[in-house]
């Protein structure tokens, strides 16, 4: 288990499974599961995952790169020059890259939030491709697609006896960031146990503290290879996160013409 990134589903279906086993059996003829014949489940409703605002460092910030989306051609071959209407409606996909190199992972989302970096540029236009929040997932590189939608509406003239082209042109921007905060966990873990043979037999629900249960676990790691959370008397886990953050978006649209001879 990484002292970095511990998973705590793995560390809460092992304390369960050990509570179980402790536990005594109502039937003194029944027989303990064996641990290859046991469902271990967790239900995470009781507990509240809170992220505290992070702290953003800008570590790479590209030029913005501008591309063409769409264009089209309008040949006047006769000696009076044309209104053309220029309509069309495009789609980018913007990414959001998350990786995680200090903090916590389970066998689901992991509830770790990320607000935006204060300092993007076009910030509504960054809100608008991602939301205000982001989530990040765990240690391995986990990217977040959102589709953007760019549409034109507008009137040009085509010149006589020439070739008129517009362009719908998208400038787009890319920043990288390490990023800190604080992550509190809070509530009661369950842990439920049902005999895989069969129809699923449901066998114990174990249920604990989250801060007390993580904090016995660390009162027995002697040499500090678990993980590093703070708990404190208010049952409450504080977990130092840290990772980084790579945000692709476009921020702004022209509409390009120019003429010439040929098509």
């Amino acid at each position: 288990m990484s002292l970095r990134i511990p998973d705590i589903g793995t560390m809460f279906k092992d304390w369960g499974w050990t509570t179980y086993l402790k536990t005594p059996t109502v039937n003194i003829l029944s027989r303990k599961l064996k641990f290859q014949e046991a469902d271990i489940q967790l239900k995470w409703d009781r507990v509240k995952i809170t992220s505290l605002t992070p702290k953003y460092k800008k570590v790479e910030a590209s030029s913005p790169n501008v591309h063409v989306l769409y264009d089209s051609k309008y040949q006047n071959n006769t000696n009076e020059d044309q209104e053309q209407t220029f309509r069309t409606e495009k789609e980018t996909i913007s990414t959001a890259t998350t990786k995680l190199s200090e903090g916590f992972s389970r066998d689901i989302n992991v509830g770790i939030e990320l607000t935006l970096p204060p300092d993007l540029p076009q910030p509504s236009k960054a809100e608008a491709s991602f939301g205000h929040r982001l989530y990040v997932d765990n240690e391995e590189e986990n990217t977040i697609e959102n589709k953007v939608k760019w549409s034109v509406d507008t009137k040009i003239t085509s010149r006589r006896n020439l070739v008129t082209v517009a362009e719908l042109a998208i400038e787009e921007t890319s920043s990288k960031y390490e990023f800190s905060m604080d992550v509190k966990l809070k509530g009661t873990i369950l842990v439920v146990i049902r005999d895989s043979r069969g129809e699923g037999r449901h066998v114990m629900t174990v249920q604990g503290d989250v801060a007390t249960v993580l904090r016995d676990m660390k009162d027995k790691d002697r040499f500090g290879k678990l993980f590093n959370a703070h708990i404190n008397n208010s049952r409450t886990v504080t977990w130092p996160v840290s990772g980084s953050l790579h945000l692709k978006y476009g921020v702004s649209q022209t509409v390009k013409i120019f003429q010439r001879t040929y098509l």
